[in-house]
């Protein structure tokens, strides 16, 4: 028997693939045709991620759930900005219904480009911006958002590749929001890399910084309940190799979780929103990017070039077996 398999599966009535590692005993899910979604990840039957209960709880709200993709990340004021002359509108979609969140392709159906068991349980999925009139109606870019999950033993691999295919410069942002089981009743705590906390009203940016104190200074171990957070921070003392890092360690289960993202993730969006789980989302940009007042090179806004193909976005999540 092979040790890595991709499998057609079924996810409350909508296709799914599996990933699995046989001799690890872990497994991921992925739902293409609901944002690309990787609604699960399991360790010997244990599920790592905050799953939802069935397909149509994902449609209704799919950033609430296991590892949405946001392009762009997170809120965009009134949906409105400018770039090369261009004014946009985008769709609101936040709860207030007053701005943009969380990008497109989350709240869209993905194809399958490829799958593959070489050295581990692997598939490319793929958004083509050119198949949803309404998000070219918005957003006049063809862009192609590719993504490979690839699952061997503990550790779940990501590498996006995003192209502009078209004639014109495309304002540019990435993230994720993988959320991670954090049980409130279990001893749970959490450590970023060193960055300074942006300053926010009403969940956005001002555009100034300030350093983290007490709780909120996520270069030390802290609880992840000991507040209700929903922080940003710009990664100011990366790895040397210009990486950063989330950890998540419940001394309960004894399980450690670590999430290491590429050097083009120079902002963290930290979250506990919901009963039960922790988010941490590294963000190629801040929240508003495209807004704000602000250098480039701190802000994270960007742009990609006709014919430009974007990879070193590649991020990767780790974990250890719980104590039995």
């Amino acid at each position: 028997m092979p040790r890595f398999t991709v499998t057609e599966a079924t996810w409350s009535g909508v296709p799914a693939l599996r990933l699995s590692d046989d001799e690890a005993q872990t497994a991921a899910l992925l739902v293409p045709g609901l944002g690309g979604n990787l609604i699960s990840l399991t360790d010997r039957g244990d599920e790592l991620l905050r799953t939802a209960p069935d397909a149509r709880s994902l449609r209704e709200k799919p950033a609430r759930w296991g590892i949405p993709v946001l392009m762009p990340p997170n809120r965009i004021v009134g949906g409105r900005f400018r770039f090369n002359g261009r004014e946009y509108q985008l769709e609101l979609t936040d709860s207030s219904g007053l701005h943009h969140n969380h990008g497109f392709p989350l709240r869209r159906a993905w194809q399958v480009a490829t799958t593959g068991a070489d050295g581990g349980a692997s598939a490319t999925i793929r958004f083509a911006a050119a198949d949803h009139p309404d998000v070219m109606a918005q957003f006049p870019h063809p862009f192609v958002l590719e993504l490979t999950y690839t699952l061997t033993g503990r550790s779940l691999r990501c590498r996006p590749v995003v192209r502009n295919p078209g004639d014109e410069p495309m304002p540019f942002g990435l993230g994720f929001h993988p959320y991670f089981l954090a049980p409130e009743g279990e001893e749970v705590f959490v450590r970023l890399t060193p960055g300074r906390l942006w300053e926010m009203t009403d969940w956005l940016p001002t555009g100034r910084f300030h350093e983290p104190h007490g709780v909120y200074d996520l270069s030390t171990w802290q609880p992840a309940h000991a507040a209700t957070r929903g922080e940003g921070y710009r990664v100011t003392d990366p790895e040397p190799d210009g990486r950063s890092r989330f950890e998540l360690a419940n001394r309960t289960t004894g399980r450690t979780l670590a999430l290491r993202a590429a050097p083009a993730y120079r902002h963290w969006l930290i979250f506990n929103g919901f009963a039960g789980s922790f988010s941490a989302e590294p963000y190629t940009c801040m929240t508003n990017a495209f807004n704000l007042d602000l250098d480039p090179a701190v802000s994270g806004m960007d742009a990609l070039a006709p014919g430009e193909e974007r990879r070193g976005l590649d991020w990767e999540l780790t974990w250890t077996d719980r104590a039995r």
